[in-house]
């Protein structure tokens, strides 16, 4: 019987079917890994309640095929919004299937993974709708879709990527809100630094994040998708 691999891990999404789930965790030693696990097993488990988008575990996996048997999951924090709040939820659902889009299978990256981590921290006090814009733009930057934040600074590459953002998405990008995307490429994460948008820009910023990350997709993204519905009944 193989032996199990202990890793560090960030759930980044959770997808019920009729008799199991499929659980999606970034980890720091096997990269993006996926866990097909029996409801019934599940029940049986330990701290299962950790499994919400952007929770800290460590787990124990032993990969079988396409899949990883879960066999134990250990909880270090919960992020209580996303346990509560809708919007929270719809917010971290499009997050964590961004990141599960964007970069490959058990592809072992310690940069994306301490973004990750860095993100999860500071959204157990911080409002996760603001930092999952500030972290798609950053994911979308890392995947190579938007120049990264040095060579925005110098303007390397800027404007090959604002034609094709206007080109692919028929949308605009403000001279302001290009100021506050450099700001945003920069941000550390720490909770001694902060991103002062204004409502209107953080709204462009949204939109313009949703918009490019759907073209680069080919598709829009299911969380995603859910969010507009559930924006649009709010109205």
């Amino acid at each position: 019987m193989a032996l199990g691999v202990n890793c560090e891990a960030i759930v980044l999404w959770r997808r019920k079917h009729k008799l199991y789930s499929v659980i999606t965790f970034l980890t720091r030693q096997k990269g993006i890994i996926r866990c097909s696990v029996p409801h019934k097993r599940l029940q049986g488990m330990r701290s299962t309640g950790y499994l919400q988008p952007f929770s800290a575990v460590v787990i124990t996996v032993v990969q079988q095929g396409e899949y990883f048997n879960l066999q134990q999951i250990d909880g270090r924090y919960l992020i209580r919004s996303i346990e509560t709040d809708l919007n929270c939820i719809c917010y971290a659902a499009f997050a964590g299937e961004l990141i599960s889009r964007l970069f490959p299978l058990e592809e072992v990256d310690p940069g994306l993974f301490n973004l990750v981590y860095r993100f999860s921290q500071l959204i157990r006090q911080k409002p996760v709708p603001l930092a999952v814009i500030l972290l798609g733009w950053q994911l979308l930057s890392r995947a190579g879709f938007v120049p990264s934040a040095t060579d925005y600074a110098k303007a390397n590459g800027l404007e090959r990527f604002l034609k094709e953002f206007t080109g692919s998405t028929g949308l605009t990008f403000s001279k302001k809100a290009q100021e506050a995307l450099g700001q945003i490429l920069l941000y550390n994460w720490s909770t001694q630094e902060s991103v002062d948008l204004t409502r209107p820009l953080w709204l462009e910023l949204e939109r313009n994040l949703f918009a490019y990350a759907t073209m680069q997709l080919g598709e829009e993204l299911g969380s995603l998708t859910f969010l507009h519905t559930m924006k649009a009944k709010a109205l």
